[in-house]
């Protein structure tokens, strides 16, 4: 009878009947095309896992334990909602025969390998740098720093021949002997042959000794509450690759042999899904759909192919500008600027792990992938790209929804990002939080409380930050939060807060805006309008909503020294569920849409589409300010005199509950459901200029949210308001 550890590692790991038969219940895999080099993936080993596709044979790596934790001949299944348009299942999955695996612990050792020496004696401390492509091989690159305090890097390039699964490995200079567990072999699994060759001195020991030692199975359910933990109790013969010390770099390379049909390579797909630079081109056209009197929408026709599901967008200095995808595709788009040419679509990169943001700093790219953030340097010349983690100091469970959205900068220049904290777990370092680089490199915790934050950014001229958020449980609908130390914005996060907390709180930081569940149920991305060539708003926020396929405008102030404002309708019609904007620099809005699993109003599975100024100014309420008594009023246009006229103006009150339920119904002062407080309006004031109307009110409290409904509000010239109605986030009403 095989081992416990044997059977468990043939249930994960080998195509069985069963398995076979689980497909007809799941959703049908997607599989990266043939030529792709590599795919970042959470798997049941690690979910911090890069996976190489060499030939027929696929090698997975452990980027936490250094590791490769599984070689297998066959396919990566690829589920999840970005691939597969269902939430469940999303571990990858080793599809095919396991030929080996290594045990979870980082296979480096000092000293002389003995009884003891498999998992535990004189270990180095491991750390992951990055990946270089050169578009045809992948070199995973870590550092080890040793007992002596000695700085060792090695880069690590796996390939496949006739003679077996090769891992070249070149090692910068070191002082001291160092020993390689290049392969561990359980009872009852085939033996496989190991040689190393490369330099003087090269020796291997192979050992056969028990282990025993626990490792976590990643699975869906576990990556909400707690991993399964499966007990390994064996036997291994284990193969030690003695490393002599070397003075400048040393390159050693190990093969592990296997059967010389493993090493055939399949055919190669159309080079349009892998190839790398110039893939496709394409123009803008006018949109389809609703039209605004004062904007034009174009639509750039997106190659289906291409899966451009736009979950981030940064411009290059050159006026490239860069987007990242949910699938995990990195374009430059060229020709943006240029309303004469074709834009061109230009690959950078496949195979990252669902990111969610892209920055651009000093030329180099800066993506946030779920396990880690990522700086990304290119030379399209010679082909290769520099992948490099800045950070991975956050737990990733490898759920679906464990998204990290950003990275922007701080005033101070330092990385922030923000983490899901929905379908979490409390011991998942940062889950539910903002986090921020410190000058250590390590992310500290800024404010806790995020359920969806879907949307990071900075505003105004001290860059303040502001994340959104969406409705669901302790979320009573989606708002729009200033970023500021210690503060906690309701949806229960994991550590370093309290775990006893985890269950919830009494009260949370109100946000500086609430977004009425009638205007938008999935608020996404926002862009800071930074000139006047898009109208009259300068200065003002532009927030997108997902589901409604929508754009919103946000006026924001201080009150008390606190932001707090005011929403409006601005754009809709988007073909597809608005996720990222960004304001070019040619004065026009950009805006990519996306829609898989969360469903959006709009028709199209993806979208780019960008907004220009017509010049023709909109008749609008610019701003609305708070006052001791009352709002102030300000139009784009003089309004007639009839405009100050308290019957013109419909204003209530209404405040949200706070608990551990989806979203939350509307609530008057007395605290009935579905049902708002009329507020009066005692008086109106029209300024000399007929620019602005002050409202003095009646019962209003701080607290809730003020509704405005305007009336027979005309310009001058005889027009109606654009919109005639706002929302005002009343959190404190100013001080005397």
């Amino acid at each position: 009878m095989l081992p416990k550890s044997v059977i468990f590692l043939t249930a994960i790991f080998f195509a069985l009947a069963s398995h076979a038969l689980s497909q007809a219940t799941k959703p049908k895999p997607a599989h990266d095309p043939p030529g792709q080099l590599f795919r970042y993936a959470p798997m049941p080993k690690a979910t911090r896992s890069i996976v190489i596709p060499l030939g027929n044979i696929q090698f997975a790596f452990d980027t936490e334990n250094l590791r490769a934790h599984s070689v297998w001949r066959g396919k990566l299944d690829l589920y999840g909602p970005q691939y597969v348009n269902a939430k469940r299942p999303f571990i990858a999955q080793p599809n095919g025969e396991l030929l080996w695996g290594n045990p979870p612990t980082l296979p480096w050792r000092t000293g002389t390998a003995g009884a003891k020496f498999a998992l535990d004696g004189n270990k180095p401390k491991g750390k992951f740098i990055g990946t270089i492509t050169d578009e045809k091989s992948v070199t995973l690159r870590y550092m080890l720093q040793l007992p002596t305090g000695e700085t060792v890097t090695v880069q690590l390039k796996p390939s496949s021949s006739s003679k077996g699964l090769q891992r070249a490995m070149t090692i910068s200079q070191c002082k001291s002997p160092l020993w390689f567990l290049a392969n561990s072999f359980q009872d009852g699994t085939v033996k496989r042959g190991v040689t190393a060759d490369g330099i003087v001195g090269l020796a291997i020991k192979v050992t056969s000794m028990p282990l025993s030692y626990t490792e976590p199975v990643i699975t869906e359910t576990g990556s909400e509450t707690t991993y399964d933990i499966q007990t390994i109790e064996t036997v291994a013969e284990q193969h030690w690759v003695l490393i002599p010390p070397h003075s400048g770099e040393a390159t050693v390379t190990i093969t592990t042999r296997h059967d010389e049909s493993l090493a055939s390579s399949p055919k190669i797909a159309s080079p349009l899904m892998t190839k790398l630079g110039k893939v496709n081109q394409s123009e803008f056209k006018s949109r389809a759909g609703p039209r605004s009197p004062y904007y034009t929408t174009e639509q750039l026709s997106l190659p289906p192919e291409l899966d451009l599901l736009i979950t981030g967008m940064d411009w290059l200095e050159d006026g490239q500008l860069a987007v990242c995808t949910w699938p995990g595709e990195v374009y430059l788009l060229d020709g943006l600027l240029n309303g004469e040419e074709p834009v061109t679509f230009n690959r950078l990169a496949k195979g990252l792990n669902e990111p969610m943001g892209l920055l651009v700093r000093d030329s180099r790219l800066y993506v946030s992938q779920k396990p880690e953030l990522t700086e990304i340097t290119f030379n399209q010349k010679n082909g290769r790209i520099d992948f490099i983690r800045v950070s991975s100091d956050w737990g990733y469970s490898g759920h679906y929804n464990a998204f990290s959205y950003g990275p922007i900068l701080d005033r101070s220049g330092r990385f922030v990002l923000a983490n899901a904290g929905h379908s979490g777990r409390w011991d998942m370092k940062f889950m539910g939080w903002a986090i921020r680089q410190n000058s250590d490199g390590l992310m500290e915790g800024i404010a806790s409380g995020f359920r969806e934050p879907n949307g990071i950014g900075v505003f105004g001229p001290d860059k303040d930050i502001f994340v959104t958020d969406n409705q669901g449980h302790w979320t009573a609908a989606c708002k729009l939060n200033h970023l500021s130390s210690g503060r906690y914005f309701g949806r229960p996060s994991a550590t370093p807060d309290p775990k006893n907390l985890y269950k919830g709180r009494d009260n949370f930081t109100p946000p500086a805006i609430w977004f009425p569940y009638t205007l938008a149920r999935s608020i996404s991305g926002m862009a800071e309008i930074l000139d006047d060539r898009f109208g009259p708003f300068k200065g003002q926020l532009l927030v997108g909503d997902f589901q409604n396929a929508l754009v919103m405008r946000v006026f924001l102030e201080t009150i008390n020294g606190e932001y707090q404002g005011a929403v409006f309708p601005f754009l809709n019609g988007f073909r597809s569920g608005v996720n990222r904007l960004s304001y070019g620099p040619d004065g026009r809005l950009y805006v990519g849409g996306l829609q898989r699993t969360w469903a959006s109003i709009a028709p199209d599975p993806a979208s780019f589409e960008r907004v220009t100024f017509k010049g023709n100014t909109p008749f609008s309420i610019l701003k609305v300010e708070a006052k001791t008594d009352g709002f102030l009023l300000t139009f784009t246009e003089p309004v007639r005199p009839s405009a100050a006229n308290p019957e013109n103006f419909d204003v209530s009150q209404f405040s949200y509950a706070y608990h551990p339920d989806y979203g939350s119904p509307r609530f008057n002062h007395a605290g009935e459901k579905d049902s708002q407080t009329p507020i009066e309006v005692t008086d109106t004031i029209l300024s000399p200029n007929r620019l602005e109307v002050r409202l003095s009110l009646s019962g209003w409290r701080e607290g809730n949210v003020t509704q405005v409904k305007c009336y027979d509000v005309m310009s001058e010239a005889g027009n109606a308001l654009w919109h005639d109605t706002f929302h005002y986030t009343l959190n404190q009403i100013p001080r005397p």
